[in-house]
């Protein structure tokens, strides 16, 4: 940015405050932030050795470190996983302390759903609600919790899910402001998430970047092809219920030790500009929360898997984790514009045609009706060329139309869109309108 910067900590605080100040005419509270962070291992974050689970100030220590290395790397979420009940405090605890969101999945019931746990739909219901009441009141008033997560990756099984359908309504009462959620790996699954028990957002986990061909795509067509694809049903199923929608993407590579003692590897890590465009492709197809997996990795032979994430094999701060950083510090000042664009339906978009690797789609503020237009270099080796074509004529762009960049502060006009470039996998977002309304808008969007 050529604007001058403020602090870490005011630019956050006004951030904190401009995500409260946006209404959307509902109650949904995760309409009003933008979640950043990464799925993490809820009991022992830090991957320690020599590991006492019962020696509680080790494990507050390691949380509270967790959450102080999320927010050193401009992260403000965390998806701790098979927590165990007793460290639900510790996280929010450290969360309040480092300002970073919590959203609680533990690793078995009640505290995590499968329908093989239960007898019926009045039974999941009995059992989980009589253990989440009291938490959930507890904590209704927590700021450091974002959702609570119930569970992740089930196929459709009708009681069950009706069953939780009624257990997030019940959530509801109890806790207003921290809805329950689930996470799901298929389209088809978060449809029908959406369709019986709709939850306040939808959330995929979706891991485009495989080692091999036998076990995904390899080739960048078709990384492109699976992630675009899974936003775009997921933005779908959220607009059904109109709800936020939130993906989960690849920063882990991971090998499957299972099989005569061969490992294999399935899940390569992403490049650096890899983990760049899941960034931008995602809020380009209307995400407004991003998570990575994972973390951090294991080596875990007796279950046949070892994996890395975003800190390697040895704790060490990976090329991915400091481009996630990177992107964590863009997306603090864009992350209250985000909460408030859709993407535009056909009659309001902007771009005529796309003449390089670079993907282009119009925006539209649900408040104002202020067009924006977000590019997305899909080439994760090469530096490409914007090259949109625009369409000048009444609906599309007017005459007195320019396109203002919101990272560079630059003007393009028709012809001058199309020589700009971005780096390889990198992205950014057009204001698209006249000089006086650039102006206008220019004044409020820039930190003075």
């Amino acid at each position: 940015m050529n604007r001058n910067l403020m602090s870490a900590s005011l630019l956050s605080l006004l951030i904190l405050l401009a995500t409260d100040q946006i209404t959307h005419g509902d109650d949904n509270p995760l309409r009003t932030f933008f979640p950043y962070g990464v799925y993490i291992g809820g009991n022992n974050p830090m991957c320690e050795q020599e590991w006492d689970a019962r020696d509680r100030e080790a494990v507050a220590a390691a949380i509270d470190r967790a959450c102080r290395d999320l927010a050193e790397h401009h992260m403000n979420a965390a998806w701790p996983n098979n927590l165990m009940r007793e460290n639900i405090e510790l996280w929010l605890a450290a969360g309040r302390k480092h300002g970073v969101r919590i959203v609680p999945q533990g690793g078995g019931p009640p505290m995590f759903l499968r329908p093989a746990w239960f007898n019926d739909k009045q039974d999941l219901i009995k059992k989980v609600g009589d253990f989440y009441r009291p938490l959930a009141e507890a904590h209704r008033d927590d700021p450091a919790l974002l959702a609570w997560s119930l569970t992740e990756e089930n196929a459709y099984l009708p009681w069950f899910h009706e069953g939780i359908g009624d257990l997030v309504r019940l959530m509801d009462q109890w806790d207003p402001n921290h809805p329950g959620i689930v996470m799901d790996n298929q389209a088809p699954g978060a449809w029908m998430v959406a369709q019986v028990i709709k939850p306040k957002a939808l959330v995929m986990d979706s891991y485009p970047f495989f080692a091999n061909g036998m076990s995904g795509p390899v080739e960048p067509i078709g990384h492109r092809s699976l992630w675009r694809r899974q936003c775009r049903r997921m933005r779908h199923a959220a607009e059904s219920i109109d709800a936020p929608y939130w993906m989960i993407g690849q920063g882990m590579k991971l090998t499957n030790m299972r099989g005569r003692g061969q490992a294999v590897q399935i899940w390569r890590y992403p490049t650096a500009a890899e983990i760049r465009w899941q960034f931008w492709s995602a809020l380009q197809e209307g995400a407004t929360g991003l998570f990575y997996f994972a973390y951090a990795g294991h080596s875990q032979r007796e279950q046949g898997e070892s994996m890395e994430g975003l800190r390697g094999p040895n704790m060490e701060e990976t090329v991915q984790f400091r481009e996630a950083a990177e992107l964590g510090r863009t997306l603090k000042q864009m992350a209250p514009l985000l909460l408030g664009l859709d993407v535009a339906p056909v009659h309001q978009q902007v771009e005529y045609w796309e003449n390089t690797p670079v993907t282009a789609q119009t925006h539209v503020h649900r408040q104002t009706g202020q067009r924006f237009m977000s590019v997305v270099n899909d080439d994760c080796e090469r530096i490409q060329r914007v090259g949109i074509e625009l369409g000048y004529w009444p609906r599309m762009l007017g005459e007195d139309d320019r396109l203002f960049d919101l990272r560079s502060d630059r003007k393009f006009d028709y012809q001058s869109i199309k020589t700009a470039t971005l780096l390889p996998g990198d992205g950014t977002i057009y204001f698209v309108g006249t000089e006086e309304q650039w102006k206008t808008f220019s004044e409020d969007f820039y930190p003075k």
